[in-house]
């Protein structure tokens, strides 16, 4: 008997312990499941901040998903917070704050076998070698490929197809690199990136990934421009268009602007014109596709509360989309109407340089040294002024004066005098060498992307130096930053 109620006891006794144990696993279940909605809410939301270029929110957002995480040990919740800080770090061009949090992601996710969110952090390493603003002795392209390889491999194991096109993308992308300090391509990397730029299309394509589409479509236009292939690239982007599905208006969109960047290069602005037309078509339908996505995911999911505050933000979206494509049918607009005023000053430039050279010719003529043209060594000596002092001006004169009958003292002197209160406006202004290189460049009518690929560096970099040329020389473009370039002589 006493035994039977001792048994009876301890049965009831671990009966309780299970129940408790299982009430509070269930609990700690639901509590998990909770934080990781919280943490996903907080990235999401950081994420249409970021695509609405609101990177301040984003961040505050990105940041509290981060210390949310920590604070209660979710590692996926860190891991996916990391990689949402390092994407607004890019976006932001702040490479180096990107690099270094994706390398505490890529340590985390490493350690708790997070295999989709690494492939996906290593995808952002690779687009950061990609963006290095190094020579090619040191570049990272190599490294990037290393990074890239890798999270292919990991997104087909986990089948992540939207990170398996994107890693072929950024492969691809990173051959085009390699060939881009290289005054003849090697057509081996030259092929080998189409054939990775390829392989991505085959994956959005056949998985039905818009996004990771148009990004497909900016990567083969690099590769076009690569390859002076403008006539080609018209032809593929063409047949493209006409292989997109009727409501892919944000993707035809994006084919629109290539398109009409190149028939304006070439110099069809008829065409550029009727593409543009369409351009403003698929983004008036794009953003009314959106509009009507949005009001039925809040008609299906929130309560009436929550549909008039989300509705609050959806306008907000609206207005900042709708400001967009303002914006770029004015940039469109723009380039076309530039293209033809460019072109008219080059024939206008052409007509002075041809009358400068007569001019030079006839200087010329009376030269001890028949091997020395003045005119030649003037411009020679103008353009390396800025970086001699006033005493080495005077003295090159000095001696270029000494060579040749048609020059004399004073001739030198002036022209010295001349020099050395050009430099002092320079220096005045404050622009460095590199300013100056950027300077000259644009007066060649290279754009930002072409200068970017003379002097080895990103195109983010060339712009932000045009920046704050804009702000030394108190101008807002590149028109007004060349005509007070003329005036100063510094072109």
């Amino acid at each position: 008997m006493i035994m039977t109620r001792i048994f009876r006891v301890l049965t009831l006794s671990i009966a309780l312990l299970l129940c408790v144990g299982a009430c509070r696993s269930s609990e700690e279940d639901a509590a998990r499941s909770v934080l990781a909605a919280e943490v996903t809410s907080l990235i999401d939301s950081a994420s249409n901040d970021l695509k609405n270029q609101d990177f301040e929110a984003a961040m505050e957002k990105a940041l509290r998903a981060l210390d949310v995480s920590r604070k209660e040990g979710y590692s996926l919740g860190e891991v996916q917070a990391l990689y949402s800080i390092t994407g607004i770090d890019i976006m932001a061009t702040r490479d180096a704050d990107a690099w270094e949090k994706a390398v505490e992601a890529e340590a985390i996710a490493r350690r708790k076998g997070f295999s989709k969110e690494l492939s996906q952090i290593l995808i952002a390493k690779a687009k950061l070698c990609s963006y290095a603003e190094i020579s090619p002795e040191t570049g990272r392209n190599d490294e990037g490929l290393t990074y890239a390889q890798e999270a292919l491999a990991l997104a087909e194991r986990v089948d992540a197809v939207e990170q398996e096109a994107e890693a072929c993308y950024v492969i691809g992308s990173l051959y085009i690199n390699k060939n881009r300090w290289n005054d003849i391509i090697d057509q081996e990397i030259y092929e080998l990136a189409g054939q990775w730029l390829d392989r991505g299309q085959e994956i959005a394509d056949a998985n039905d990934l818009p996004d990771l589409r148009r990004n497909g479509i900016m990567f083969r236009a690099r590769w076009f421009q690569q390859g002076d292939r403008d006539m080609e690239a018209i032809e593929y982007f063409e047949q493209v268009r006409k292989r997109l599905k009727e409501t892919d208006h944000m993707t035809a969109a994006a084919l629109d602007d290539r398109l009409v960047r190149l028939y304006t290069r070439i110099g069809d602005t008829q065409k550029a014109q009727e593409i543009h037309d369409d351009y403003v078509f698929h983004m008036q339908k794009y953003l009314q596709q959106k509009e009507d996505e949005t009001l039925q995911e809040m008609e299906t999911i929130y309560d009436v509360n929550e549909k008039a505050r989300q509705l609050e933000r959806n306008r907000y979206q609206i207005m900042m989309l709708i400001a967009a494509i303002i914006f770029s049918v004015i940039v469109v607009s723009f380039i076309v109407v530039h293209f033809v005023k460019e072109r008219r000053r080059r024939e206008d430039l052409q007509r002075m340089s041809n009358s400068m050279e007569q001019i030079i010719e006839l200087l010329s003529k009376n030269l001890k040294n028949p091997d020395l043209t003045l005119g030649d060594e003037i411009t020679k000596l103008a353009a390396e002024a800025t970086s001699l002092s006033p005493d080495e001006i005077r003295d090159r004169c000095v001696e270029l004066a000494s060579k040749a009958e048609s020059m004399n003292a004073d001739v030198a002197g002036y022209v010295g005098d001349i020099l050395i209160k050009r430099n002092q406006q320079i220096a005045d202004i404050g622009l460095s060498q590199r300013e100056l290189q950027i300077i000259r460049l644009s007066a060649e009518g290279l754009k930002a992307s072409e200068i970017a690929e003379r002097i080895y560096l990103s195109v983010h970099t060339v712009n932000t130096h045009r920046q704050r040329i804009y702000a030394k020389m108190d101008v807002k473009n590149v028109s007004d930053m060349l005509r007070k370039a003329t005036e100063l002589g510094i072109i």
